[in-house]
Order: C-alpha cells, then structure tokens, then sequence
C-alpha cells in the first residue's frame, strides 16, 4: 500500500463548530488504486473533512480497494474506507474479521466491467470458459464479485473454467492491450478513466452481464442491482446492461459519536465537492438514498443524524 493525497489546514470548523480545533487530528482514508473512483472520492473526501473542521489532517491511501480497505479500517490504520456492499457483508460474515464495522452511506454506484477487445470472439459471459481473464486484484471487491458472477453463470465449476489472473486496473489493462489475456473484470463508478484512455486508442467492447442477475439476487439478496452503462461512456462502445453494486463509506463502531455525525453531514451539505469531476454514473449523496446500505448496519450516530435529517 502507498499513501496518496495527503490535505493540511484548510479552512475553519464550518460543519463540526468545534472552537477549540477539529474533532479529529488525522482522519485517513482507505481509497484505491490511482485512476479509479475510489481513490477520487477519497481524495475529495480528504480535502473536505480538513476544510469543514472535521479533521486536522487526512490521507487519501492508494490501496488495492475493497477487501484491502476493510482490513486497514479493522487494524486501525484508517478511519474511513470505502468499499463494494457485497465485500462488506461478507467480511461482516467471516470469521476472521479484526472488528466490527459499520457504514456512514451509500456513496455511489458501481458498475462491474467485462472489457474484451472489439474484433474478439467472446461476445458473451459463458464465452469466457478456457479464456485468459484478468479477475481484479487480490485485495479488491472487483476480483470478490467476479468470483461470485463466474460461479453464479457455472463457469468456475465447468469443465473449462477461465484461466484466472489476479490483476488489478492498471496491470489488467495493459495486458489486455498486449493481448496477454483475453478479458478483464474491472468495477467502479463510470466512467473508469484507465477504460477511457485504453479506449481512446484501441478497439474494445464491454459484455452484456445481466443474464446472471437473477442467481446473485437468489443467492445474495438485496445486494446487486441492474444497471446500464450507455452508450460512449467510453469511446465507440456500445451501450450494455451489466452488475451494479453499491459503494459504502465506512467505518469501525468505535469511531466517535460526534465524527460520524459530522461526517454525514458533510456527505449531504457538500456532495456536490464531492462527486469525481467527469462522474457519468449514480450519486447517492441525499438523506434518502445514503441511508441505503443494503445488509451492512449503519453507525449508530449515521442513523441518528440520518433521522435528524428528515425531521
């Protein structure tokens, strides 16, 4: 892991009214990798929490996202981070959690990415048994939900699985490029901006994923969402509908009563600093859709203030 943005002094305590100082000396951020949203909202996350007085410093952490996130806020070693809804209710799950963790919003939405280049012979999910696929990093909620997504098509119990390798945004995609694999798994908030730039100069196409929809939902409730990536979010590529799975913001139970209540409001009274600049895809950032967090509880004093909120 290395460490990203870090925000100094930036302002007064115009959302925490904290006089003496901020309510926190260091808040640091588990984001994810440079180039994807998690890393972007982290970083505008950052500067905001030093400007309203919520905190005297914050980080941005560069990370392998999800699973990697959950594990620095159970250690200790970050305040908030970001994570999939469905990584969060299965480490909620595993027997191996640090601690217990809880969620301050809904944030955003995430569109799962099966990216093959455009003259390839896979044109649809069960296509990839035998192919070289990129699966996402082994610390992320990208290489989590694909593995949910090719055991829900029968594909990781076929008699031809893909040949799966743990490769994350950046790596994925320059072995895409290089024609070393024959697909990739990519999740975020769209657009990708790594997709963007492959796009602007190659071919490529995103597969339809909609099919396995109705056993993840069956398997997994209350979890995955349809979605739709239109049409040029990326450069020539057409529209498709594919897995969605919502962003949390969250945080360990011990986390002040006062932060987590600040935090949210900040979520709310500035999400417009808040949303990525070039964000095509679903903000949840209002009372009534931050408080959605699927099966993962909110902190205590998120509820409180979310319910304070609408009077």
């Amino acid at each position: 892991m290395t460490l990203g943005l870090t925000a100094g002094a930036m302002g007064g305590c115009s959302l925490s009214a904290c006089a003496g100082g901020p309510l926190m000396p260091r808040i640091d951020i588990a984001g994810g990798e440079n180039g994807g949203f998690y890393f972007e909202f982290a970083t505008e996350l950052s500067r905001a929490l030093v400007a309203a007085g919520i905190a005297g410093e914050s980080r941005a952490l560069r990370t392998e996202a999800s699973v990697e996130n959950l594990r620095l806020l159970g250690e200790g070693r970050a305040q908030l981070g970001l994570a999939l809804a469905d990584t969060a209710d299965a480490e909620r799950h595993s027997p191996t959690a640090k601690s217990e963790l809880r969620a301050l919003g809904r944030v955003y939405q995430n569109y799962f990415h099966c990216i093959v280049p455009a003259d390839s012979p896979i044109t649809k999910l069960h296509d990839l048994a035998g192919a070289r696929l990129g699966v996402g990093a082994a610390g992320s909620g990208t290489w989590v939900t694909g593995q949910r997504i090719l055991a829900a098509s029968g594909l990781s119990q076929g008699s031809n699985p893909p040949r799966q390798r743990k490769l994350g945004y950046v790596d994925g995609l320059a072995a895409l490029k290089a024609g070393d694999i024959d697909a990739h798994f990519l999740f975020g908030g769209i657009p990708v901006a790594a997709i963007s730039e492959l796009a602007s100069g190659a071919r490529l196409r995103l597969l339809d994923l909609s099919d396995v929809l109705v056993t993840l939902r069956a398997q997994f409730p209350g979890l995955y969402d349809r979605v739709v990536i239109p049409k040029d979010t990326y450069p020539a590529i057409a529209e498709v509908e594919t897995v969605g799975v919502a962003n949390l913001l969250m945080c360990r139970t011990d986390l002040p009563d006062p932060v987590a209540a600040a935090v949210v409001r900040l979520l709310v009274d500035r999400a417009a600093e808040l949303v990525p600049r070039h964000s095509a895809g679903i903000q949840f950032l209002t009372p009534e859709t931050l408080i959605g967090t699927s099966t993962t509880p909110l902190h205590s004093a998120a509820a409180e203030t979310y319910r304070d909120m609408h009077g």
